[in-house]
């Protein structure tokens, strides 16, 4: 064997002398230390369904399907299928508070152990700690990877001197200190967990919502525009702002205790037979009833809310601003608009000035501002961008200062409202006429007002500056060649 070859055998025992060497530091100690901080991890978790081995990689996430929550006394069962929703099942059948819910399934999947006492604790130590008997405890199930486990946290005593608590883990004597925030989120009665959102429903469903009070009276609709539309006092349009104002009034409102004992006899002790008010909802498909009432005698601002959603019965109190948010007057929620409709459904317009009426059409079936088409006094393509600004500025007029709620002839000729003086707009749909706005002589002292009546028949002020750019004037209207005049 020459020397080379010599060297190059000597150089190959080396390197394998080496690999096994540094095998042998990765699997003996490098893996070691792996296992042992990811024992070190699993046993600082409040809920540890995983193996060490297993969370070296991260392990498979706790999909929880049952707590079981008690605090102050009561016992709270939460249980859920893999995937669905949660819901109370004991004490009482109830829908939950999902913020709160998702809160106590956060710290048991997130928050660890800060530190461990040494040795296993005595009865005595557990006694001191308040965990011979708990201040709360947390029972959790959870499916991982296709199996079932379950783990019981137990909290005792608050650490006067750092504000951490004592917890134990499945019945263990070894005591662990954890935040004091674990037990603000875990240490729950039935009423933290519990839906109070009372008068909340499915919004986005909703086509009808109905009233009745000592003061107010209407319904109103969504109709094919998209639109809410009153049916009750008066055929209008609401204005889409207010029923989202109304529709976050209600849901924003929460119950601060509820009534157990919902008998007739207790019903009418708390004056549901009187009720101050009644809202009705439906949506999608289903109708919930929510009843406003105070006990016979109570001058306070004691209030209950019954709500009737299908074989679902609750009564709950709640907060004096309830009977604000449920008995809305119509004032509030119509459309401020002068003439309210939808732009959408206008198929013709009438500009009656003094030199005659202009008409204007568009096609049903044509949603395009291109689709309109000068009819009177004579025919032609219109301007599609003066159709379009005609029909903003009419959305537009709002009703300032009311003149008269009940106007006569008289009235409509002193105000320059009659049918020989004033500026007509008649708005027409597919069913017929959609509004009109009259616009009669102008305010003395006011610049740009004039006196109008609109789709309510009453008489008001408006701000009638921009009304003078109406197309007027059918050669206002007609889209034609430039040189059209000229041949």
């Amino acid at each position: 064997m020459s020397q080379i070859q010599k060297t190059l055998l000597s150089l190959v025992v080396l390197l394998a002398v080496a690999g096994g060497v540094g095998l042998y530091a990765y699997q003996g100690v490098h893996q070691a230390d792996q296992k042992k901080a990811a024992q070190k991890d699993l046993e600082e978790r409040l809920f540890a369904p995983d193996r060490a081995e297993r969370s070296v990689d991260g392990g498979a996430r706790a999909d929880f399907v049952r707590l079981v929550v008690t605090a102050q006394g009561e016992t709270t069962v939460l249980e859920r299928e893999p995937g669905g929703p949660w819901r109370i099942t004991a004490p009482i059948q109830a829908k939950v508070d999902a913020l709160v819910v998702d809160g106590v399934v956060s710290q048991l999947q997130t928050a660890r152990f800060k530190a461990s006492l040494e040795g296993e604790a005595t009865d005595a130590e557990l006694e001191k700690y308040g965990l011979a008997k708990p201040v709360f405890s947390v029972e959790a199930e959870a499916v991982v990877d296709g199996q079932k486990k379950t783990a019981k946290l137990e909290g005792g005593v608050e650490n006067p001197f750092d504000g951490s608590i004592f917890m134990r883990r499945d019945g263990s004597r070894k005591v662990q200190v954890a935040e004091g925030g674990v037990r603000w989120s875990l240490a729950k009665t039935t009423f933290d967990l519990r839906d109070k959102a009372l008068l909340s429903f499915d919004e986005a469903a909703t086509t009808r919502v109905s009233l009745k009070s000592g003061a107010n009276d209407w319904s109103f609709e969504k109709r094919d525009d998209t639109l809410w539309h009153f049916s009750r006092p008066e055929d209008t349009l609401a204005d889409t702002v207010s029923v989202t104002g109304l529709f976050a009034a209600l849901r924003g409102e929460r119950a601060t205790a509820f009534v157990t004992d919902l008998s007739a006899a207790s019903r009418t002790a708390l004056g549901f037979d009187q009720p101050l008010a009644r809202v009705v909802i439906e949506a999608g498909g289903k109708t919930i009833t929510l009843t406003l009432a105070q006990p016979a005698g109570d001058a306070g601002d004691v209030l209950y809310v019954m709500r009737e959603d299908g074989d679902e019965r609750l009564i709950g109190q709640v907060a004096a601003t309830a009977r604000n948010a449920m008995d809305r007057n119509i004032g509030e929620l119509r459309d401020r608009s002068l003439i309210p409709f939808a732009k959408q459904l206008v198929t013709k317009i009438a500009f009656k000035g003094r030199e005659g009426t202009v008409v204007v059409e568009r096609a049903p079936d044509s949603q395009s501002v291109e689709g309109w088409k000068v009819n009177s006094p004579k025919p032609g393509p219109a301007k599609a961008y003066k159709v379009a600004n005609a029909l903003w500025m009419l959305s537009a007029v709002k009703a300032g200062e009311t003149i008269s709620e009940k106007p006569d002839a008289s009235s409509f000729e002193r105000f320059g409202l009659d049918e020989k003086n004033a500026r007509v707009i008649t708005l027409s749909g597919e069913k017929g006429v959609l509004g009109e706005l009259k616009i009669g002589r102008a305010v003395d002292g006011k610049q740009g007002a004039s006196y109008a009546i609109g789709t309510r028949k009453v008489i008001v002020e408006i701000d009638a500056s921009r009304l003078n750019e109406l197309p007027w004037n059918v050669d206002d209207l007609l889209d034609l060649p430039a040189d059209a005049g000229t041949k």
